[in-house]
């Protein structure tokens, strides 16, 4: 199962028909599950991902969304060690805190053009945070992960791009900090990586760097703003659809993610 998180002033609806999750379910054989923001909790439709109260699992937004996934291993044939979250924006920062504080609920998750856990706490944090990320060491950024917690983590896959003038594309590196340091790896910056797939612009990087399965994964996009990449087309590797929230970059994420997840074995 995969749980899908849309951004802000996006619906469920719009988030379905542009990533391309439905058509690679339908292929692959698996469930997927879209969470959508009320108007009522926030006017511009984002996940409250930096208010205590959502952020808990045990209360607010986090355990509606947990209480789905649970409603869902109940009622449809669901593997619960193959549980997966995905979010964009406002929903990759929701993602996040999801495997921060509810590990042991997912086998792995994507964050695309999201931050850190603990970034902010309030919305004017939140607001600054975005445009001006705190620049923190990867242990620091781990020790405001919830003590509780520590042990095992998700597998966390990264896409983001370098223009982004919504979530600074600085955001994405203080993930992989802190990310790694949870895992209990050393996190290296590296600028050598060859074009992904041959596509242009597209970099992935691996940590630890070439193993079989890496627990972090950063998909860096050169040039990309604050959108979802796409890729529409008819190959195996194509699909998605353009609009306000899209954008074509020769690159289905959605498609790579998937593969990240395992749910591709093509």
């Amino acid at each position: 199962m995969v749980v899908v998180l849309h951004g802000c002033t996006q619906s469920a609806a719009k988030v379905a028909e542009q990533s391309g999750w439905n058509v690679l379910a339908d292929k692959h054989g698996f469930v997927v599950i879209y969470p959508e923001q009320k108007f009522s909790n926030n006017t511009s439709g984002c996940f409250n991902w930096f208010y205590s109260k959502d952020i808990d699992p045990k209360s607010g937004e986090s355990s509606s969304i947990l209480e789905m996934i649970e409603y869902t291993k109940q009622n449809y044939s669901i593997d619960s060690t193959q549980i997966f979250i995905y979010g964009l924006s406002a929903g990759a920062a929701m993602t996040i805190n999801l495997m921060a504080n509810a590990p042991n609920v997912f086998n792995s998750g994507a964050s695309l053009a999201g931050g850190p856990y603990g970034m902010a706490t309030n919305f004017i944090h939140a607001a600054r945070a975005m445009l001006n990320p705190k620049i923190k060491s990867a242990q620091e950024w781990a020790k405001l992960v919830p003590k509780s917690t520590i042990g095992d983590y998700p597998k966390l896959i990264i896409v983001h791009g370098t223009m982004d003038n919504t979530v600074d594309f600085a955001n994405a590196i203080e993930l992989i900090k802190q990310w790694t340091y949870l895992h209990q790896i050393e996190y290296k910056n590296r600028d050598s990586v060859a074009d992904f797939m041959g596509i242009p612009n597209v970099q992935r990087y691996e940590y630890p760097e070439n193993e079989i399965d890496s627990d972090v994964v950063f998909y860096k996009i050169k040039g990309f703003g604050h959108a979802l990449p796409v890729d529409p087309g008819d190959n195996e590797n194509q699909g998605g659809e353009t609009g306000i929230f899209a954008v074509d970059c020769d690159f289905f994420s959605t498609y790579y993610i998937a593969k990240d997840f395992g749910l591709i074995n093509e």
